[in-house]
């Protein structure tokens, strides 16, 4: 079993269960309050591989191209 953790990309956190590392690209959900305007994904960076981070974290959909 992969374990989870946490990562950042830009200045938010997200869970995954990915083997990532700095400056790999991942697609992400969009949050639910921008999807009017925005589409169901996006790409992001990750920046950091650890988050001090306790609340409720989206999880990375996939590693991007």
């Amino acid at each position: 079993m992969t374990e989870t953790k946490l990562v950042m990309v830009g200045n938010y956190t997200y869970e995954t269960d990915l083997d990532l590392k700095v400056g790999d690209k991942v697609v992400l959900p969009t949050p639910s309050w921008l999807l009017d305007v925005k589409p169901p994904t996006w790409t992001g960076e990750v920046t950091s591989l650890s988050s001090t981070f306790q609340g409720n974290c989206l999880s990375i959909i996939s590693k991007g191209e």
